[in-house]
């Protein structure tokens, strides 16, 4: 084989922004490398081994990124959400915070008096409590040293799971702005038994204190669900008083 080719694993719709991102990435670097190769003079096979360095330079990597960035946001209006705090803190030319910079959803895509839904891990019994937002590894701090409060319903950004690992089992339910079932947080709540939603939409930020009721009675989404078909309905995010 003498060019790449590129033929991916598995893929999001291209109607999607994880399509869009995904195919421009591919599709940059498989460009990218293939010329390259056509300089080289080599084959495809030559250089996956000891010259592998000469299909694509750091330089030519970083050039792509930037490239990328710069068309995400003339047409998103934003940055790439970060997966975790610390993208902020090393590139924040690149990333914010979804708290930061999340675009909110009109109530009238939600049932009558819901604030928001999300994609359920498992089905429990609902959960009505109080809003803590978590949203830097300072916040995790002080809650490792000061303690959950009772009846916390943890909103937080990162999918990955890694920022509130340590707190999980303290937490009453968690709503995560990001991911899917399949995200390591999901994972962990699942495995430890704390009600979560993943991939949550809002029409307006939550706020400490403030009481919701999050529908975790709601048939679990199918983890293996990418189009809209396959997809279970959402757990629906209620003021407190709304809950019932």
């Amino acid at each position: 084989m003498k060019y790449a080719t590129g033929q991916p694993k598995w893929s999001f719709p291209e109607d999607t922004l994880g399509g869009v991102l995904t195919g421009m990435t591919r599709s940059k670097v498989i460009s990218q490398v293939n010329e390259n190769l056509e300089k080289s003079g080599r084959t495809w096979s030559e250089l996956v081994g000891q010259h592998w360095a000469q299909l694509l330079t750091r330089e030519q990597t970083q050039a792509i990124a930037d490239g990328i960035l710069t068309e995400f946001q003339a047409s998103q209006g934003r940055k790439f959400y970060a997966g975790a705090e610390i993208s902020v803190l090393d590139k924040p030319h690149m990333y914010v915070l979804r708290s930061d910079g999340d675009i909110y959803y009109d109530a009238s895509e939600f049932t009558a008096g819901a604030i928001g839904d999300g994609d359920n891990v498992f089905r429990t019994d609902d959960v009505t409590g109080n809003v803590l937002v978590i949203r830097k590894v300072s916040d995790v701090n002080r809650l490792i040293d000061d303690g959950v409060p009772e009846g916390t319903i943890a909103v937080i950004d990162d999918s990955g799971g890694t920022l509130t690992a340590p707190l999980l089992p303290d937490f009453e339910a968690v709503i995560c702005l990001a991911g899917t079932v399949r995200s390591h947080l999901g994972i962990l709540g699942r495995e430890f038994g704390v009600p979560t939603l993943m991939a949550s939409r809002l029409s307006r930020p939550l706020v400490d204190g403030e009481r919701v009721t999050v529908k975790y009675s709601t048939e679990a989404q199918n983890a293996e669900a990418f189009l809209d078909e396959d997809r279970k309905p959402r757990a629906l995010i209620l003021p407190a008083n709304e809950g019932a």
